[in-house]
């Protein structure tokens, strides 16, 4: 994939992503891009495929960035739009989740 065709999958997920209103004024990306890594060692060893590790990662991610900003647990999220949410998510930081479960092959 070009940096052209990069460019557009990412705005056209940043799109459906900001018809959030829940989660898109509230998540921090940059936030939840570093939890991704800071996680990634614990997630990778409780969990058995890359689909579960992608979702399981940026599931505790933008859960813990949401604790951290602004106190609220999973329990006081609406629980369909955080997994609609946590899935569109995981697709637009694909390349990191990727990178980090290979890391964790060797």
């Amino acid at each position: 994939m070009n940096l052209q065709e990069q460019i557009s999958r990412i705005q056209s997920m940043i799109g459906v992503i900001n018809e959030s209103p829940f989660f898109n004024r509230r998540v921090d990306l940059d936030k939840v891009k570093e939890i991704l890594v800071l996680h990634s060692d614990q997630v990778y060893h409780e969990t058995d495929s890359y689909e579960q590790f992608k979702y399981e990662l940026t599931l505790r991610a933008v859960e813990a960035a949401i604790w951290q900003d602004f106190g609220l647990g999973w329990e006081d999220l609406p629980s369909e739009e955080e997994i609609k949410y946590v899935t569109e998510v995981s697709e637009m930081f694909e390349d990191l989740i990727k990178h980090l479960y290979k890391s964790h092959l060797k």
